[in-house]
């Protein structure tokens, strides 16, 4: 980790003013000595407790009262969503900065750009994106939503649009319902995708339709977060850091040791310099990633590597291996037989989708079969309807459960322990 003199300065005053006004972390940081002012001498966030102090009712996480204003939801479960929340100003200089980046990623003066992220479920994206296109001064937003082909294929047609934005599950699933006069008549220059990876085989189906279409990342952030990255190029996964917003680490697997040589995956963690009502510290991010430059290149540019131990990215959505683990214990309570020793959730991609796959150890995998799958898939499909919408929209493959001895589920060959997620689209 390399921080710039501003940088610098912006902790020296974020640091002391976040322990001093937020109850949790105050209480987080109590080991560390008051005037600390090094980054890498206060603990890395720890997400459970973050989320749980992070609550509607008696927020211990923020610093002020909140008065004004935008809230977004955040995952979770029906039963505990999580939100993350922004000042007015806070969230002008996210999209600032994130528009800022899409700019200087090679989003051109004029360019008809059709906003295709999600406008309900995931409404956060929609509008984060909206405001990131205003802010970047170029380009003219369409913002259309992804939720309807029908209205999505009218207006690519009416506007002319040469650029859409979205994930790359809408885009591919209106490849398959286009006819052979939109074949002919549509043009597409330039995908911007994100909220997901774009493996290579949905890259080729893209390109099959439209020779010489430019497949790039929109950039990296999140709602919890908040800004991460910006393309560097057409290579996928490759992003340049926000020096001027954030300070980006990556630290070993296995410990909080960062790393600072090139070549070398870790996981990334984020610190926001912006953020002062609802702060975020070292805060995980649950991707892998690896450095590209050396220490002290402006604008450092990183390699994402897939999904770290905390959660799967399965198409647009996020499935947290708490949040799984919720599922099975409330599973077992009701029906004993299902009660298992261990799980795992293994992301998989074929026929240009995500798949899961959720290996459940169990004492006698023969005696389980597809029925007891079954109550699986709809305990979890209750509980992220999100998930169930996905898989009836074609967006995403269902849920496939195994039923497997603990001896069978994949481990570090380092260390030995479980891998809770183990991500197969990136090998």
């Amino acid at each position: 980790m390399s921080t710039t003199p501003a940088a610098s300065d912006a902790l020296a005053a974020l640091l002391p003013h976040v322990r001093a006004h937020s109850p949790f972390y105050r209480e987080f940081y109590a080991g560390v000595p008051e005037g600390e002012t090094r980054l890498r001498a206060y603990p890395v966030l720890d997400h459970a407790r973050f989320w749980e102090a992070n609550s509607v009712q008696g927020n211990r996480v923020f610093t002020h009262p909140l008065t004004e204003g935008i809230t977004f939801k955040s995952g979770g479960t029906t039963g505990q969503p999580k939100y993350s929340v922004f000042t007015h100003a806070e969230f002008r200089a996210f999209t600032q900065a994130f528009g800022d980046g899409m700019r200087r990623a090679g989003l051109r003066p004029g360019e008809p750009i059709g906003n295709l992220f999600y406008a309900g479920r995931l409404y956060a994206s929609f509008l984060f994106i909206t405001r990131s296109i205003e802010a970047a001064g170029v380009g003219v937003c369409y913002p259309i939503g992804g939720a309807d082909p029908d209205e999505i294929l009218a207006a690519w047609r009416q506007f002319d649009l040469s650029t859409l934005a979205g994930v790359p599950t809408t885009l591919m699933s209106l490849l398959g319902g286009l006819s052979a006069q939109d074949r002919r008549r549509l043009r597409l220059e330039t995908f911007l995708y994100g909220g997901e990876p774009m493996f290579p085989d949905q890259i080729a189906a893209i390109q099959e339709v439209f020779p010489g279409c430019k497949v790039r990342s929109i950039g990296i952030a999140g709602v919890d977060y908040g800004e991460l990255g910006w393309a560097a190029g057409d290579t996928p996964g490759l992003h340049h850091s926000f020096d001027a917003s954030t300070v980006l680490e990556i630290l070993e697997d296995d410990s909080d040791t960062a790393i600072d040589a090139a070549g070398v995956a870790g996981r990334l963690v984020v610190t926001n310099l912006e953020r002062r009502l609802m702060p975020i510290i070292r805060y995980p991010i649950g991707d892998r990633g690896e450095w590209v430059d050396p220490p002290g290149t402006p604008y450092r540019r990183f390699r994402l590597l897939g999904r770290t131990g905390e959660g799967a990215r399965i198409g647009p959505m996020t499935l947290y291996v708490e949040d799984v683990r919720a599922v099975l214990d409330g599973l077992a309570q009701r029906l004993p037989v299902l009660r298992v020793s261990s799980f795992q959730i293994q992301a998989e991609h074929f026929e240009q989708r995500d798949c899961c796959r959720l290996r459940l150890a169990v004492e006698a995998p023969q005696a389980l079969g597809e029925e007891e799958a079954r109550q699986v898939r709809e305990a979890l499909y209750a509980e992220r309807h999100m998930y169930a919408d996905l898989v009836a929209e074609g967006i995403v493959h269902p849920l496939h459960v195994e039923w497997v001895r603990t001896d069978e589920l994949a481990s570090n060959p380092r260390t030995g322990k479980l891998l809770r997620v183990v991500d197969l689209r990136h090998r």
